[in-house]
């Protein structure tokens, strides 16, 4: 314990060289934890937006369809029935989805606006408990269930110059070769922050567009929701292995670009600390270095009247773990409160930011932060390893030290 205190005190000798040291180290280690808290908020927002609203964590359909969408390749409606129990457990919520193409008309006369579209059926209860679709509304409301409502894209609703209320004709080939025509009121208006996805798509529920279509009973996918979307891989294996009439593709195959930063986002992160800590070391090792060459008679003395070099090592190495370990945990700290605010209650910077569609997600212009156990120990782990090593130097320059040449230069 005596030589902890005599470490701490020895920090403070020079009181205004440590606070400005520990002053920059606490700040580089807040800074590195929001940082790493942004960025994975930053991945989680890909992630979530990519499959939340549009194609789930696993996409469940016919062999083929995923990659070649045909009209009539449905499957049941009822897919709980066809999953093995094992993957049941992992399932938090099914989305069943119908998807046809049509052309939406809107106004008379020289009014008329005409547009083909991509449809998509929804179950709207499903919908609301297990999707972010809802969440994309920016006039009127989400389905209810009622008959012939439907949601368009706000560049649809542009396109074809539709508002709240709007009487849209709905014009489409059904299963059975019939033709589909309906007269459906338009609910609301979403933007999803992809302008091309908003400029041709609408949704409808799901059972106008089974009678519409000649597919009663039927749909042509699921979308499964799983606890942890990162099983989403070993699940769909599983569900492929054990039921051959269906075919489930992960978020991972759906959406590569993602998947591939997710296998280099550990390397990533330890990038990011190398970067922040780069000329942090540079000012820690000059305190260090400073302080033993103020006390390089002193060390001289000690030596002289029988203190071993090991000892003076373990005190020079205790200031410096002192002072990295210290600064880290205050800095600690600091970022992951900043995180967790963040994560509470991001900031939305649509303002002045416009969202950019990538890797078949969109990036929202929000600031949101994830505070996780990786994202707060990594730089404080990092932080003690720079505290041993800015003590490397001054130890070294100790183990060298002949105390008749140092005290020579009293």
């Amino acid at each position: 314990m005596v030589i902890w205190r005599i470490a701490w005190r020895n920090l403070w000798r020079n009181r205004r060289r440590t606070q400005l040291t520990m002053g920059a180290m606490i700040f580089a280690c807040a800074m590195l934890v929001f940082s790493l808290g942004y960025y994975d908020g930053f991945l989680w927002s890909l992630i979530n937006n990519a499959t939340e609203k549009e194609n789930g964590h696993i996409f469940l359909a016919r062999p083929g369809y995923y990659a070649n969408p045909v009209l009539e390749d449905t499957v049941s409606e009822n897919i709980s029935a066809q999953l093995p129990t094992a993957v049941k457990e992992q399932v938090k919520g099914v989305c069943p989805r119908l998807q046809a193409y049509a052309l939406l008309s809107c106004g008379t006369g020289q009014e008329n606006r005409t547009q083909p579209s991509q449809i998509v059926g929804v179950d709207f209860q499903a919908e609301l408990a297990n999707s972010k679709l809802a969440g994309d509304i920016v006039a009127g409301s989400f389905l209810s269930g009622q008959q012939r409502e439907i949601l368009l894209g706000q560049g649809l609703a542009r396109k074809i110059k539709a508002e709240l209320g709007s009487e849209i004709i709905f014009f489409s080939n059904a299963a059975d070769g019939s033709i589909a025509s309906e007269i459906l009121l338009v609910k609301g208006i979403f933007s999803s922050g992809d302008n091309l996805r908003d400029s041709a798509l609408a949704f409808m529920n799901i059972v106008d567009a089974q009678q519409l279509l000649a597919l009663e009973g039927r749909v042509h996918s699921h979308r499964l929701f799983l606890h942890n979307p990162m099983q989403a891989r070993e699940v769909a294996e599983q569900i492929n292995d054990h039921q051959k009439a269906i075919e489930a593709t992960p978020w991972q195959t759906m959406f590569p670009q993602i998947a591939d930063i997710l296998q280099i986002w550990f390397a990533i992160q330890l990038f990011t600390v190398a970067i922040y800590y780069a000329a942090m070391a540079l000012i820690t090792f000059n305190t260090m270095y400073m302080a033993f060459l103020e006390r390089m008679q002193e060390f001289a003395v000690m030596q002289a009247i029988g203190l071993t070099r090991r000892r003076l090592a373990r005190l020079i190495l205790l200031e410096s773990l002192i002072l990295a370990t210290v600064s880290g945990l205050i800095g600690m700290m600091l970022g992951a409160s900043l995180n967790i605010v963040l994560f509470y209650y991001p900031i939305d910077l649509s303002r002045w930011l416009e969202s950019i569609s990538w890797g078949g997600s969109s990036i929202q212009p929000v600031l949101f932060c994830v505070p996780s156990l990786l994202s707060n120990l990594l730089p404080l782990l990092a932080m003690i390893l720079l505290g041993f090593a800015v003590a490397a130097l001054p130890i070294w320059r100790l183990y060298r030290l002949k105390p008749v040449e140092a005290l020579r230069e009293v």
